[in-house]
C-alpha cells in the first residue's frame, strides 16, 4: 500500500500571518480541541515520534502525527483519514504499518505500506468496507520499521479517533456554508478534527499558491506545535 502523497504541499512559512478583516475569507479558522461526550480522558496518545532507532537515520523533525495533543479526535466521516509529517523516505524506511484498534485491543484493520521518495505530510485513509461506528472509540498506531525485520522496535506515534453523529444542528451549519472554508470554520470551532484537517488539506492541495489556505495550512501546523518551515527541496528546519 502507498501512502497518499502530498510532496509539493509542504509549508513555506513556519508562522501563520494575522488576518486584516473580518472577511469570511480571511479571519483566522479557529482549531478547537474538545473531549467527545462521556469523556475519553486517560487515552494515551503520542504524538511524536523519537529522533533516531536502529537503522534509521537522525533527523531535525521528528514524525509527528496531526492530532490534538490529549483528547480523542472526533470526525463525521464513516471511514476517514489521517495525517502525519513524515522527516524519512521511502530508502530510509522500508516497511510501514498502521493499526486499527478498538478499545478492548481487538484489530479493525492492519495493512502494511511503503513511504513516498521523498519526506513530507503523508495520509492515510481506511478503506470504504472499514466503517468507524457512532460514539466508539478506536486507537491507531502508526509504525516505521527501520529494517526489512518487523521484530524490530519501530518509531511509532499513536492516537485516538470517535465518529460522532451528524446532528441536525451541525448538518444545518454545514449547509448553510458558501465557501468549502467555512465548512473546514464549522467544524474546527465545533472540535470535529479529522474532518477539518482532511477538509483543509484537500482545500490547500487543490490550490496550492492560495495565501489564504497557506496561511490556514500554517496555523493549524502553529497549533498543534509543529514549527517547521520548509523549501521546495524538502529540506526542513525544526522552530520549537
Amino acid at each position: 500500500m502507498l501512502l497518499g502523497w502530498m510532496s509539493y504541499f509542504l509549508p513555506v512559512m513556519a508562522q501563520p500571518n494575522q488576518p486584516t478583516n473580518n472577511n469570511s475569507q480571511t479571519t483566522q479558522i479557529q482549531f478547537q480541541d474538545k473531549e467527545p461526550d462521556g469523556s475519553s480522558r486517560g487515552r494515551p496518545i503520542k504524538r511524536k515520534g523519537t529522533g533516531s532507532r536502529g537503522d534509521c537515520p537522525p533527523v531535525d523533525v521528528l514524525t509527528t502525527a496531526l492530532i490534538p495533543e490529549k483528547n480523542v479526535g472526533l470526525t463525521v466521516d464513516e471511514s476517514p483519514s489521517f495525517w502525519f509529517f513524515v522527516p524519512y523516505k521511502r530508502t530510509d524506511i522500508p516497511i510501514g504499518e498502521f493499526v486499527l484498534q478498538d478499545e478492548t485491543n481487538n484489530d479493525v484493520y492492519r495493512t502494511n505500506f511503503t513511504l513516498p521518495n521523498t519526506p513530507g505530510f503523508v495520509s492515510l485513509s481506511l478503506p470504504s468496507t472499514v466503517a468507524l461506528a457512532v460514539n466508539k472509540d478506536y486507537q491507531w498506531y502508526f509504525k516505521l520499521y527501520c529494517s526489512n525485520q518487523q521484530l524490530s522496535n519501530p518509531i511509532f506515534v499513536r492516537g485516538w479517533v470517535q465518529r460522532i453523529p451528524l446532528k441536525p444542528e451541525l448538518a444545518s451549519l454545514l449547509k448553510s456554508a458558501t465557501t468549502p472554508r467555512q465548512r473546514i470554520a464549522i467544524y474546527a470551532e465545533k472540535g470535529i478534527w479529522y474532518s477539518a484537517l482532511s477538509e483543509l488539506a484537500e482545500l490547500r492541495l487543490a490550490e496550492t499558491k492560495n495565501p489564504i489556505f497557506a496561511n490556514d495550512w500554517a496555523n493549524l501546523l502553529q497549533y498543534i506545535g509543529l514549527l517547521i518551515s520548509c523549501t521546495w527541496k524538502y529540506e526542513c528546519q525544526n522552530h520549537n
